[in-house]
């Protein structure tokens, strides 16, 4: 019983969390939403509840936004520069951060520290050097000098991002038969250049990879009983 009773606190306790939790996190979007729909002598009433519709609700703050002010015009601005930002932070950073992986790993960490602390620089500080760059093309007032400061701070940060991405990726699904892709692409004149016990190996490990993913449990240890003359370690046993 006493059992019983501790576990019901536990998740008791667990549920209500959660619950506070999703209330902070959600009361912003809801007091956002009550007060578009609201008039404004409701708004301004400090005797009404501010947490409901005392009065019908209108539609006069949507039409003010759409048709008093050039809202369209400036989201359409900021949906063009993000997407720009966006592509020429991708073309940038994804083939950096891969390069990285392939770099020692003393001088790749070093590189990385400094790249993070590139994107710690104060955006004040870089505004100074930029603005001259701005000036000197002709990019004053304008969307475009938007696309041209903001991947400064976008693409050291993502760079630094696909580093640890590209590093936590296993290398069975870069390499799934145990050749690197140098030795693909050279047409595996790198492995002939090896003694030949270190290619039995290389050939030996490669068919144990490929049986392991391919051939069905039991089949390998099969076909090495028949050339050692042993028995399989299920002989004699009942196969599911």
């Amino acid at each position: 019983m006493l059992r019983l009773a501790r576990s019901l606190g536990a998740q008791g306790s667990f549920y209500a969390a959660v619950i506070a939790l999703v209330v902070f996190a959600a009361f912003p979007f809801y007091w956002m939403l009550i007060t578009t729909f609201k008039a404004d002598g409701d708004l301004y009433d400090l005797k009404s509840i501010p947490y409901w519709f005392n009065t019908a609700p209108t539609l006069e703050h949507i039409e003010y936004l759409f048709a008093e002010t050039l809202f369209v015009q400036w989201l359409a601005n900021s949906a063009l520069i993000g997407l720009c930002v966006v592509v020429i932070t991708l073309l940038v950073a994804l083939p950096a951060g891969y390069s990285f992986v392939f770099i020692p790993a003393r001088t790749a960490e070093t590189l990385g520290i400094g790249i993070f602390l590139t994107y710690l620089v104060p955006p004040t500080l870089l505004f100074l050097p930029l603005s001259r760059v701005v000036s000197l093309l002709g990019l004053q007032d304008t969307l475009w000098s938007l696309v041209v400061v903001y991947p400064t701070f976008t693409i050291p940060f993502c760079t630094w991002l696909f580093m640890g991405f590209f590093k936590s990726v296993p290398r069975e699904i870069e390499e799934p038969d145990g050749r690197s892709a140098d030795r693909q692409r050279s047409g595996g004149h790198r492995l002939q250049s090896l003694p030949r016990p270190v290619r039995q190996r290389h050939h030996r490990r490669c068919r144990q990879v490929t049986a392991r993913h391919v051939e069905p449990p039991g089949s390998l240890d099969a076909g090495r009983a028949a050339v050692s003359g042993r028995k399989p370690f299920y002989a004699g046993t009942a196969m599911p």
